[in-house]
């Protein structure tokens, strides 16, 4: 298949994903405050957070086999029908005031199960239409919008809620699905049709296609190793649930203060992605990503000694900063070093193992800080060094092979890893 680097088909890709990675920013808010207003349960408005990791450990295991046997493109403009469809029924089950939580909530892990499907495609799709610096630059767009969407996202469902009523945050993000999809379809008719398509999968061949990115995980010492890695930093990183209550009612912060602190992290999040390329085409990835996962484990230290509101807010900057390099220096080595046709089984066996990771972190998190008189300092502590100990480990006996690969490298170039 022909690659592309900046071809005029692509021209609304980027622009378009963007679109659709606010409409996810503003789910974040939406669907949990659509809840409470049907219940004022804030078990139930936990529950409407948790749609994308519900999503992976419903679809992670279909998403990956569906989109390599597929065309990852018709995957993209099926999953954002689905999403579109979705907010556009909140939006009449709001404005009529009909539909009971779990309907509400039913609807919800839909839409997140529909965005499994259009994140394991999209990681495809990207790697089909862009190479080398073009790879990178594109990655770090797409994570900079999600970042920025993660932070902007909550207040424009706040303010639209406030003016006009929630339902018109639900048809907003409905339309940022709709111009997704639009955009979606007028790259999709550019695109050369020359994809190699094998047969369908039936339902029974579902387990051994995705015991296949499985093996190819463990047989891949690099890949393997980066999966191990960011399990680590995933389940370590779930100390993050605690930052509200370290701020709030640990140190006594106002409800103003810890907003700071919640939007120096979402700062630091845009500044990562934002600073990615330069990194990545300056520093070897896999030393890249070990020295980023080793400064997450310093930020935690950092937030865990924190005295005051300003050290606070910039080791939280720091740690979602370091966070976001890594993850996208991941996901670029993972476009360019598995096989086309493993891309989508890779991809989603890599996320729904790591994205497993975080609530077993949280619960542990939440545990420990009970044991220790709730106090959550220690918690930052261990989390520390954890990724202080794991990292080196991993380095030594997983990575250090690997720590000349070249990020920017052709097709043609790739040696077995």
């Amino acid at each position: 298949m022909a690659i592309v680097n900046g071809h005029s088909g692509t021209r609304l890709f980027i622009p378009g994903q963007i679109v659709s990675l606010l409409g996810d920013g503003l789910a974040v808010l939406a669907i949990p405050l659509l809840v409470l207003e049907l219940t004022h349960n804030p078990v139930a408005a936990a529950l409407a957070a948790t749609p994308r990791t519900v999503g992976y450990l419903v679809a992670g295991l279909p998403a990956g086999p569906v989109v390599d046997r597929a065309d990852p493109w018709q995957v993209l403009i099926i999953a954002d029908l689905v999403r579109a469809a979705i907010f556009v029924v909140l939006f009449v089950l709001t404005a009529v005031r009909v539909g009971s939580v779990g309907v509400i909530l039913a609807l919800a892990f839909g839409a997140g199960v529909a965005g499994v499907f259009f994140e394991t495609a999209l990681a495809v799709a990207v790697r089909d239409i862009y190479r080398d610096r073009a790879l990178v630059r594109t990655n770090a767009i797409l994570e900079t919008a999600s970042q920025t969407s993660i932070l902007l996202g909550p207040p424009i469902v706040g303010l639209l809620a406030a003016a006009v009523g929630l339902g018109a945050a639900l048809l907003v993000e409905a339309a940022t699905f709709v111009v997704s999809l639009a955009t979606l379809w007028g790259t999709y008719r550019r695109q050369p049709k020359s994809i190699d398509r094998r047969d369908p999968v039936s339902w029974r061949q579902f387990g051994a296609e995705f015991r296949t990115g499985l093996r190819f995980l463990t047989a891949s010492s690099a890949i393997g190793a980066l999966a191990v890695l960011q399990v680590i930093t995933n389940l370590c990183l779930a100390v993050q649930t605690l930052i509200v209550f370290f701020a709030h009612d640990y140190l006594g912060m106002s409800a103003g203060l810890v907003g700071v602190v919640v939007a120096a992290g979402g700062i630091g999040g845009i500044l990562g992605a934002a600073t990615a390329p330069a990194f990545m085409t300056r520093f070897r990835p896999v030393p890249l990503c070990v020295a980023a996962i080793l400064l997450i484990g310093i930020a935690l230290g950092t937030v865990g000694f924190a005295p005051n509101i300003w050290w606070f807010a910039l080791g939280n900057a720091v740690l979602i900063w370091a966070d976001v390099l890594a993850s996208i220096v991941v996901r670029t080595l993972r476009q360019q070093l598995v096989p086309r046709e493993l891309l989508g089984r890779v991809t989603s066996a890599m996320r729904t193992v790591v994205l497993a990771a975080a609530p077993v972190g949280a619960v542990l998190a939440g545990l420990l800080t009970h044991l220790y008189g709730n106090n959550p300092r220690p918690v930052f502590l261990a989390a520390a060094v954890l990724i202080g100990l794991c990292s080196p480990i991993v380095w030594i006996f997983g990575l250090r092979r690997h720590r000349d690969i070249p990020l920017l490298r052709r097709d043609e170039e790739m040696v077995p890893v």
